[in-house]
């Protein structure tokens, strides 16, 4: 999606992240780096290939508690590493 068209501005911010796919069976986390966050939705990189319309559960230390996202696209970035856009569910 082109910047342009975003409804809320991005913010950089470099920050690692954990995250668990929904529905967690195990409670197992891993880590991402978060790229970047607006009030709708952030960007995250990871290893992890995601698949559109995934849900995911992240945890930060801005936050205290866990945020839910919905997949909105996953580009690789070559070296088995991803660039996830994801939509915060409010």
């Amino acid at each position: 999606m082109e910047s342009g068209k975003r409804k809320y501005s991005r913010s950089e911010f470099s920050q690692i992240i954990t995250y668990s796919l929904l529905p967690s069976i195990d409670d197992t986390f891993t880590t991402g780096l978060l790229y970047d966050f607006s009030y709708a939705g952030l960007c995250i990189i990871t290893k992890h290939p995601f698949q559109e319309g995934q849900e995911i559960l992240l945890k930060t230390g801005v936050t205290r508690t866990s945020i839910t996202a919905v997949v909105r696209w996953c580009s690789d970035m070559g070296n088995s590493t991803y660039k996830v856009g994801l939509e915060i569910k409010h």
